[in-house]
């Protein structure tokens, strides 16, 4: 039986030697294995009691002196799958509440900090976050919006927006029956016309507080926030010199 095999599924050395010691030899007691791997009585007890946690030795009382008998290395498998289950348990739970770690984190650091969104749902959650600074947003649409998501999102999205005091400013070269002067000053939003193209990219861009929310609508929507003041100021600055542009 190969240590190193042993040893990559997740025992130590000493462990790995112990039982293919105790493979060989069962059943054996703690003394005589001792002797055979040359570690000390207390930590052989210490090894069988190992392996015997990890499904690998079973302990015999049924005579004056304890023995130890070797198990299946099935159990070896098992325990691999068991621990790849719960690291994946563990990744998910870490995966859904990072962001507000990341988000406390930097309440007390200045670092910049980005996430990274992938599919429908973490595009949603770049639009919550949007809604949960309460601070003006302003935008730069892409004309593959609701090719990943509906009109009815954008309306209630919008709605939202309002409800939560954020004056929005758009620069797009959209047209839509769904939208008019009336539903914008409903919806807090100063809508720019720009020419039809001028800007091709299906990549949303919300600036907003001190972020700057990118939307990639691809077959497959990824996006980012930065958290970054400077950038964010930066990104304000060139939204304004494009807003001029497109009024002059």
């Amino acid at each position: 039986m190969n240590t190193s095999i042993l040893v990559d599924a997740g025992l130590t050395e000493a462990e790995a030697a112990a039982y293919i010691f105790l493979v060989e030899n069962s059943p054996i007691a703690p003394p005589r294995l001792a002797e055979l791997i040359d570690e000390s009585r207390t930590n052989t007890y210490k090894l069988l009691e190992s392996l015997e946690e990890l499904g690998l030795a079973q302990k015999d009382e049924s005579e004056k002196k304890i023995k130890y008998w070797a198990k299946n290395p099935n159990a070896l498998l098992q325990r691999v799958v068991e621990e790849k289950e719960a690291a994946e348990l563990k990744a998910k739970k870490l995966q859904s509440t990072l962001p507000s770690l990341v988000n406390d984190f930097l309440k007390h650091n200045e670092q910049p900090g980005v996430r990274f969104f992938q599919g429908k749902e973490g595009i949603k959650q770049i639009y919550e976050d949007t809604l949960k600074s309460k601070k003006d947003v302003y935008l730069i649409r892409s004309d593959a919006d609701r090719k990943m998501m509906s009109l009815d999102f954008y309306i209630n999205h919008s709605k939202n927006r309002a409800e939560a005091g954020i004056n929005t400013t758009i620069l797009t070269n959209v047209s839509s029956k769904s939208w008019s002067d009336e539903t914008d000053n409903k919806f807090n939003i100063c809508r720019v016309n720009i020419p039809e193209s001028s800007y091709k990219a299906p990549v949303e861009i919300n600036i907003y507080d001190n972020k700057v929310g990118l939307i990639s609508f691809g077959e497959e929507a990824i996006g980012m926030i930065i958290e970054s003041s400077q950038i964010a100021q930066s990104m304000k600055e060139l939204f304004e010199l494009a807003k001029i542009g497109a009024l002059s």
